[in-house]
């Protein structure tokens, strides 16, 4: 036997259930659908974003490969005012503090690169900013904090790097022995990690 008798009971159980559940199921119903497409809107949204800061960085690494450095300089500062949300944010830096040190301005060099120091995640990346800031200080006479660079982090995979420039600061300070331990720790890892040691000898060699 059915459980309903009639059609109309059945109408009828149906017409309460609407009364006292129907608005709250079509709000809900209206909610999911918001969210599902309110997400891909936001998806669709971010791939676009990330679409323009990557076609406008690639316009920045085609300026410097071109030695145009207006437009480079000029690309390089639209990905930071329009898409500062994104990693490309940091690499555009890196192209600014690029510019600079062709151009001897050190100390700009050095904001661009202590900006995307602090707003890169990426512990390579860290890395890549750490030594080629420590260069810059180098460059501008900064010793002490290249030094402070070099020695406050734990070098990892970079270790020849880091000694390389404990080489380069040493020396430039006179202090003939440290730096030749440096330059010879740096070409004793230079092998397993691809590094080129041909520069480090001819360091070593312009110590004696």
């Amino acid at each position: 036997m059915d459980v309903y008798k009639t059609e109309d009971e059945q109408l009828e159980t149906l017409r309460k259930w609407w009364d006292e559940n129907g608005k709250s199921a079509l709000i809900g119903v209206v909610l999911g659908l918001a969210a599902i497409f309110g997400w891909r809107s936001w998806q669709s949204n971010q791939i676009e974003t990330m679409e323009a800061a990557s076609n406008t960085y690639q316009s920045a690494l085609v300026a410097t490969s071109m030695n145009d450095r207006s437009q480079a300089r000029e690309k390089a500062m639209e990905v930071i005012n329009n898409f500062a949300d994104t990693g490309y944010a940091s690499y555009a830096r890196l192209i600014l503090a690029y510019l600079d040190n062709l151009e001897s301005n050190y100390d700009s060099a050095e904001e661009h690169l202590s900006a995307a120091l602090e707003q890169t995640s990426n512990p390579a990346l860290q890395h890549e900013i750490s030594l080629r800031l420590a260069r810059i200080y180098i460059a501008n006479d900064k010793l002490d904090q290249a030094l402070a660079i070099v020695t406050s982090k734990d070098p990892g995979n970079f270790a020849s790097q880091y000694a390389e420039i404990k080489g380069d600061i040493f020396a430039a300070q006179g202090k003939v022995d440290e730096a030749r331990q440096a330059y010879e720790l740096a070409i004793s890892g230079s092998e397993e990690l691809a590094y080129n040691p041909g520069v480090l000898n001819l360091k070593l060699e312009a110590l004696k």
